[in-house]
């Protein structure tokens, strides 16, 4: 191991509370600098080396996490030096079950049911308690919210959309009687593809951001920058804090959504509080018209879209998809077109004020752009060799657009026809946007020149194949749940 130039440091209280305040704060940057200080200073060291083998782990910096816990394997509390070798090899671990805050002691004892979902939530002050299957996952609702004024429906298809793929009896007819409401809301995360749907709907519509607790490798500051910035423009913007994201952990797969819609769990619960008759996804083509964003498919006769459509009818709400019709291509094309073109930034690891570079998002979203990124991360390496390739028609439209051709040599045949369509929109897909927002949602995508192609697009033709499978498994803080793959 090479030797590690370490300047001098003022050891002491100051130096690890600087040190913990900086890896708290997601600074790893700084955080790694000030562990390098602390690594060898007494009774610091131990703490230093712990939290700068955390803070390279957290940025995908596999190849150092596995040198330093070869180096110091008693500061190895977590097992990461193994779980880096595994990454290294392109191995995708078998995800760790997450459980979240405990419940106050007059839940301890209750039991979830299975056939009455209703029963299955409680409200303790200002938070609200789901008990799934495996224990308890919870909310911080808004002032003025109460559980009791919450229709039954909503509540059963808030556990559906939390628990569909392990509980069928979450299937069950909902409680028929809620009175749709007038307004609409968006499930928003501060992204590109959610962005852009805020910009094609109209002004009033409420934005719903959801507010991951969990720990992990995601961080809130890129979308708290453009949080501000929308609500500086007049928009509100209602934020929900929720772990229910550790649900899936126990069914072996690693944080994120149970199921598409889960993305907007919290709009449902807040459907009576907010009035709603209708909640919007920002689902762009990629994951609609397009089977695994590789093979063509008629949406609108899919069991998911009649299946799930109906599902939020029963429950009095509208579902919406203002950007079914058009693809991520297209939605980095409005928001880079708009007011928001600035702060909007779909890195999930980003700073604040850019991305981290080095994630798959980054190369996809934000290489198009003109923003850096590093083609030799080993997540971006991953990727680009894994075949079928991830999201194949916007990942061949992004490789075209930035003429990185060179990073994937066996897929020159796929390249050969321009690809720029794919920055248009398709006219079938403003069928599918109820009829009270559609002709605001057609004008506003002609406002920012997406031209709007009829059924003969080549998105009708689309069929990607690859010849193998590399076997090559995604990175899993990468990956984000599959909107609409099933």
């Amino acid at each position: 191991m090479k030797t590690l130039f370490r300047p001098p440091c003022h050891v002491g209280v100051v130096g690890r509370w600087m040190l913990r305040r900086a890896y708290n704060a997601g600074n790893d940057a700084k955080a790694q600098r000030l562990a390098m200080k602390l690594i060898d200073k007494g009774h610091d060291a131990l703490f230093a080396q712990d939290v700068l083998i955390r803070s390279l782990w957290r940025t995908s910096a596999y190849d150092k996490v596995l040198e330093f816990t070869k180096c110091w394997p008693e500061a190895d509390f977590y097992g990461l030096g193994t779980q880096a070798a595994e990454r290294l090899q392109g191995h995708r671990p078998i995800p760790r079950i997450r459980h979240g805050k405990t419940p106050p002691r007059p839940l301890q004892t209750v039991e979830f049911s299975a056939t009455d979902m209703v029963t299955n939530w409680h409200q303790i002050e200002s938070d609200l308690w789901f008990q799934h299957p495996d224990g308890w996952v919870h909310w911080t609702m808004p002032d003025g919210w109460e559980l009791g004024t919450c229709h039954p429906s909503l509540l059963e298809l808030s556990a559906d959309v939390l628990l569909r793929p392990w509980v069928t009896s979450v299937r069950s007819p909902l409680t028929p009687g809620r009175v749709p409401g007038t307004e609409l809301a968006l499930s928003w995360s501060a992204g590109t593809d959610s962005t852009a749907a805020m910009q094609l709907l109209p002004t009033n519509t409420i934005l719903g951001y959801h507010r991951r607790t969990v720990e992990g490798l995601l961080d809130h500051r890129n979308a708290d920058r453009t949080i501000a910035a929308v609500q500086n423009g007049g928009y509100r913007v209602v934020t929900v804090p929720s772990d229910h994201e550790i649900i899936r952990t126990h069914h072996g797969k690693s944080i994120g959504f149970s199921t598409d819609y889960a993305s907007g769990v919290h709009l449902i619960l807040l459907a009576d509080f907010l009035n709603l008759g209708g909640i919007a996804f920002g689902v762009p083509s990629d994951n609609t018209w397009l089977w695994k964003g590789r093979k063509f498919r008629d949406f609108p006769s899919t069991h998911h879209w009649k299946t799930w459509s109906a599902r939020f009818l029963e429950a009095g709400l509208h579902l919406v998809l203002p950007i079914n019709h058009i693809s991520e291509a297209g939605a980095m094309r409005i928001v880079s077109n708009g007011p928001w073109a600035n702060v909007v930034n779909s890195c999930m690891r980003g700073n604040g004020k850019m991305g981290c570079e080095r994630c798959w998002k980054c190369f996809l979203k934000n290489g198009p752009l003109g923003r850096p990124f590093d083609e030799k991360s080993r997540e971006i390496k991953t990727f680009l060799r894994s075949r079928p390739l991830r999201t194949a028609q916007h990942a061949l439209w992004a490789i075209q657009s930035m003429n990185v051709e060179h990073l994937v040599p066996d897929l020159a045949h796929l390249l050969e026809e321009d690809l720029s369509w794919w920055e248009e929109a398709y006219a079938p897909g403003l069928e599918l946007i109820p009829s009270k927002w559609r002709e605001g949602v057609e004008e506003r995508t002609r406002e920012y020149s997406l031209q709007i192609l009829d059924e003969d697009s080549p998105l009708s033709r689309v069929d990607i194949k690859f010849e193998t499978d590399s076997g090559l498994s995604h990175p899993p803080e990468a990956s984000k749940t599959a909107a609409l793959e099933g």
